[in-house]
């Protein structure tokens, strides 16, 4: 359903982060499945640790997945409490932070399959071959914040940082009434090494998290009447137990 035009696997071997654009995509049919994942940023329920709630909502889902790339069988994990280390997470380090799941509809969605398998398929590009057909988990975080008229919001309030997954791809879903958001990839120094602002859907972040850090930069909303909205859907994986495991 979807595949990847551009070979990006030197660039990622090389500074461990590409930038990909929306058009380096292609959709290989499967049009209402795209638009009907595209819907479902529209029901998620709100992220009550997000804070800024005189400013704007940040509403998401997340849940964890066992992922056999050999087959492509997926399945979704019981529900589980998304925790994060204060060194990693300074804003919310240390709480056990509860999120819906990941709907039955996007669980099922054609989309939501084709752009795991797509990932790791990218993610190979720098995994020894003897990893390539074996069992991995992978998480999935589907996230819409709204900010108000004339607001200006934290898009990662917890500032520079890691998440501790192995391999990430972050892809943008859209965005309206929205200004700045400009996503900034940086090494363990601190020192910007690849950044850009998401424009088309499907423009998409790859990274190697554990190796770097990111952040994204403030988002205002110039309009004096209209809620905007910036929404990405961020697919991460991991092998629990082993030196691939997620660091916390």
């Amino acid at each position: 359903m979807l595949t990847l035009k551009r070979n990006v696997d030197d660039a990622l071997r090389l500074n461990k982060t590409v930038n990909v654009l929306g058009n380096d995509f292609a959709l290989n049919g499967g049009f209402g499945h795209f638009v009907a994942f595209s819907k479902s940023w529209e029901t998620m329920g709100v992220d009550k640790y997000y804070g800024q709630a005189d400013k704007g909502t940040r509403y998401r889902r997340y849940s964890d997945f066992d992922f056999n790339p050999a087959t492509g069988e997926l399945q979704q994990l019981e529900h589980r409490a998304y925790e994060q280390s204060e060194a990693h997470n300074q804003y919310v380090g240390g709480v056990r932070r509860h999120f819906d799941d990941v709907s039955s509809d996007v669980f099922n969605s054609p989309v939501l399959r084709a752009l795991i398998k797509l990932d790791f398929d990218v993610y190979k590009a720098v995994l020894p071959e003897e990893l390539h057909n074996v069992p991995w988990q992978c998480q999935v975080h589907q996230i819409r914040i709204e900010v108000k008229p004339g607001e200006q919001i934290e898009i990662t309030p917890e500032g520079i940082h890691c998440d501790g997954y192995p391999f990430s791809g972050v892809h943008f879903w859209g965005r309206h009434n929205i200004e700045g958001a400009t996503s900034k990839v940086y090494d363990k120094q601190s020192n910007v090494i690849d950044s850009g602002t998401y424009q088309e859907i499907l423009d998409t972040t790859y990274f190697l998290d554990r190796e770097l850090q990111h952040y994204v930069t403030p988002a205002t909303n110039p309009s004096e009447s209209e809620m905007g909205y910036r929404q990405i859907i961020a697919i991460s994986f991991s092998r629990p137990g082993t030196e691939h495991d997620i660091v916390k």
